[in-house]
């Protein structure tokens, strides 16, 4: 077959098979020959190909959005640490000027300082309260797609290991498919079930050679038939010159020496002149 017609034919089973128009005629396109299965195993690793790098387009996207999530995650614990360390600081100035003050935090509310200080406790802890809310979202979140992400690499290698084998599956396709053939053509001429064409020198000989075989015999049947004919005409004549021989010899020897001979007309008419 030709590079164009096996393109031709391998891009019309392609489509028959991708557009779901495979129909009993198309199936027998692919199981009749060796060439059809192998191309059946062709069509079907491309399509997995193709499925196969749309699933990585997903796995790559869910992996982004992981990273994503982690970095949020990690943004949100490097502020939540500055944070505490601020609210910390804040904490150890307000305890500072209550000391330096005497004063405690209750009854320093009008000073100026004590407030500031106060303030910037609260505020730095308001951030922390804020970050932790986030991080509460994020690692559920995170959790869920790590977990998912897993799963699908999981699928991926499986998938991208099933596509490495469609080759030698192809390899074993074909050589079942050869050995089967094989074997039932065989078994075929072992059964005496040829074709026709397969044995029609064989049967022309055979028949040939039965006719001659047939004329033969009737050639020599009917020779023999006009031997034997002759054999038991000439056996027939024989026998019954014997015969009559045995019997003129009986007679005569019935008849006496002395005895008169027999009067005949010719004798009888000259005794009545």
């Amino acid at each position: 077959m030709g590079l164009l017609k096996a393109i031709g034919r391998f891009l019309t089973f392609k489509w028959l098979w991708a557009g779901g128009k495979v129909n009993k005629a198309a199936e027998e396109t692919f199981t009749s020959s060796a060439e059809g299965v192998g191309m059946a195993f062709d069509i079907q690793k491309d399509k997995e190909i193709k499925d196969h790098a749309e699933f990585i387009n997903a796995v790559s996207q869910l992996a982004a959005n992981v990273e994503s999530s982690k970095k949020r995650l990690e943004d949100s614990l490097e502020r939540e640490e500055g944070a505490i360390k601020l609210r910390d600081a804040a904490k150890i100035q307000l305890a500072k000027v209550l000391k330096e003050k005497g004063l405690t935090r209750e009854t320093a509310q009008n000073d100026p300082d004590v407030m500031k200080w106060q303030r910037a406790f609260i505020d730095y802890q308001a951030k922390v309260r804020t970050e932790d809310e986030l991080q509460a979202q994020i690692e559920p979140e995170l959790k869920d797609r790590q977990g998912r992400l897993d799963q699908l690499k999981t699928q991926l290698a499986k998938r991208q290991r099933e596509i490495k084998a469609l080759d030698d599956q192809k390899a074993q396709a074909i050589a079942d498919f050869v050995d089967a053939k094989t074997t039932s053509a065989l078994m075929d001429r072992l059964s005496g079930l040829e074709e026709s064409s397969d044995r029609s020198a064989i049967n022309t000989v055979t028949s040939r050679v039965a006719q001659m075989k047939q004329q033969a015999k009737i050639k020599s049947e009917l020779e023999g038939a006009s031997a034997d004919s002759i054999e038991t005409e000439l056996e027939s004549t024989l026998v019954e010159q014997a015969g009559l021989d045995l019997l003129d010899e009986m007679l005569a020897a019935d008849t006496p020496e002395g005895a008169p001979k027999t009067t005949t007309q010719e004798d009888e008419g000259e005794l009545k002149a």
